[in-house]
């Protein structure tokens, strides 16, 4: 994103959180950025399109920093709890704006944010049950949907206390007791030989993980789009990448190694980010 569409996006955010969505005009946005509102249109179709872009602005800033941490030489439950950390921080960074989509409850969600909060939601289940079963192997099996919605309960209880209350709370602590407390459910889990509420068949009825296998085939097309453009070598490490994804169970050091030939082309930047993110690798 350029440098400007990122500087109007924070101070929008700032007329946002103080007037509200709704109650605040393009020319004012224009007025707070010492531009015009022809130049506004230039970076933004419209007030909406602003909006969907700072949804994906926040969403891509606690995304590049997750994806750092999971490049560290840590073990699973460290990365886990250090990605809980920045995401409890980023959100608190950016409090007033939470507040005013709170507040106001008059955000007009289009089909364009609609679909990307339904992909944010959807990425959220996922990126726990992979870190619980990444830390707890075999342990969680037909239980880890149900530890899933548990941890992601607590996230929103806690972020509640933040961001509604204003709590000032210590977030490494805070991330770390979160992690306990989902060892003392799978102990439970365990020690009572109990069942889960929440089983995978309930999981598929509910929830539009559908989403997720949208997502692999447009990235898939995007891959093989720049495959076209390159030589041998690059076609050939693509079609690699493609038929791992399309394993039943991806293996987390063929996409790594494959990756990491593409890496130093800018031009699969962003899909190499996302597939990282998709198999958290």
């Amino acid at each position: 994103m350029e440098q400007k569409s990122i500087y109007i996006i924070e101070q929008s955010i700032k007329l946002f959180a103080k007037k509200g969505f709704s109650s605040t005009s393009v020319q004012e946005i224009a007025n707070a950025c010492g531009i015009s509102k022809g130049a506004f249109y230039l970076h933004f179709k419209s007030k909406d399109a602003l909006l969907f872009d700072i949804f994906n602005y926040y969403y891509q800033r606690i995304q590049v920093r997750i994806g750092e941490i999971q490049q560290l030489d840590a073990d699973d439950r460290t990365k886990f709890k250090k990605q809980l950390e920045v995401t409890f921080e980023e959100l608190k960074n950016h409090r007033e704006f939470i507040i005013m989509q709170v507040r106001e409850q008059a955000i007009p969600f289009n089909e364009n944010i609609e679909k990307y909060l339904t992909q944010m939601r959807v990425n959220s289940y996922l990126f726990y049950k992979r870190h619980l079963e990444n830390i707890y192997k075999e342990r969680v099996g037909h239980i880890v949907w149900e530890i899933s919605l548990a941890l992601q309960g607590m996230f929103k209880a806690y972020m509640d206390l933040i961001i509604i209350e204003g709590a000032d709370l210590d977030l490494a602590a805070l991330s770390d007791a979160m992690l306990r407390r989902a060892d003392y459910i799978v102990e439970g889990f365990e020690n009572h030989n109990d069942q889960p509420v929440i089983t995978a068949e309930i999981i598929q009825q509910v929830l539009p993980l559908n989403v997720q296998d949208q997502e692999k085939n447009l990235l898939i097309e995007k891959l093989q789009e720049l495959a076209n453009e390159g030589d041998q070598d690059v076609r050939d490490t693509v079609n690699v990448v493609t038929e791992e994804i399309n394993r039943e169970r991806p293996r987390p050091a063929v996409l790594r190694g494959m990756l990491s030939n593409l890496e130093n082309s800018s031009r699969f930047t962003e899909p190499v980010q996302k597939i990282k993110r998709l198999y958290q690798i």
